[in-house]
């Protein structure tokens, strides 16, 4: 397994869309992952239904200032919810598929930690964001943190971490999922999704992430499928987890 580490904070990318589920992915990001060494975007796309040149050509100007307000409303909810001063928060209006966007070095540049709300089932989360979230699932070259519906309150939560078995889990990342489950007293299922049946995780790799979280109650798990979405999918089998964070690099 090779090593790999954080050498500077990692900024937050929060994916919103036209949903709720933007807020609640604002919320869960400036609680559990804010620094005040972190930079803040947010990050919504927006795309032309195919309709004709001309209308395309009308609707999209209409579709950015859209963006560009529902941005501004969820920036000034944000700075005043949690008392941040403005300047910095950053917010992105960008004309695309969401997978291209985050593809798009100019663009998405750096370490981030990647944070959306599905709002619904996690069935329904590879459907959504312009169809392409299961591509940024399968593919993301940043720890993803996903929120199915809510995560709110004290209570323990049921928080899935799925690991690449080939590589070690960044020091940040591991820091960061350490100390969400002592605030919400939680334990950390972790789940590889392996290639093939015939694929094993070996003693030393389980006994390495029993060392890497240490005073976490974990459970190890594994699930043979050739894409890591589907995979996650088929091991909920339709059950509820409050938080999933995926980082396949």
């Amino acid at each position: 397994m090779s090593v790999r580490t954080m050498n500077s904070q990692p900024s937050i990318l929060i994916l919103a869309d036209f949903s709720d589920g933007s807020w609640h992915a604002t919320s869960f990001a400036m609680q559990f992952l804010y620094t005040e060494k972190s930079p803040v975007t947010i990050l919504q796309t927006y795309q032309n239904p195919g309709w004709g040149h001309l209308m395309m050509r009308k609707l999209s100007h209409h579709l950015r200032k859209i963006t560009k307000n529902e941005l501004r409303a969820l920036k000034n909810r944000l700075t005043k919810h949690f008392n941040i001063e403005k300047q910095k928060i950053n917010t992105l209006s960008v004309e695309g598929e969401l997978n291209s966007v985050l593809n798009f070095k100019p663009i998405i540049n750096g370490q981030h930690n990647l944070v959306l709300s599905t709002h619904n089932s996690f069935e329904d989360s590879c459907k959504r964001q312009n169809g392409c979230l299961e591509k940024i699932i399968d593919t993301a070259k940043h720890p993803l943190f996903i929120i199915p519906e809510r995560f709110e309150g004290d209570a323990t939560k049921k928080i899935l971490f799925v690991a690449n078995p080939d590589k070690e889990p960044s020091v940040q990342l591991r820091n960061q999922l350490i100390e969400i489950c002592k605030k919400t007293q939680s334990n950390l299922e972790i789940l590889f999704v392996l290639k093939t049946q015939n694929q094993h995780i070996s003693e030393n790799v389980k006994s390495n992430f029993n060392n890497y979280f240490e005073g976490i109650d974990i459970t190890l798990n594994t699930i043979s499928n050739k894409t890591k979405c589907k995979g996650i999918n088929n091991y909920l089998n339709q059950t509820n987890r409050d938080l999933i964070v995926i980082e396949n690099d």
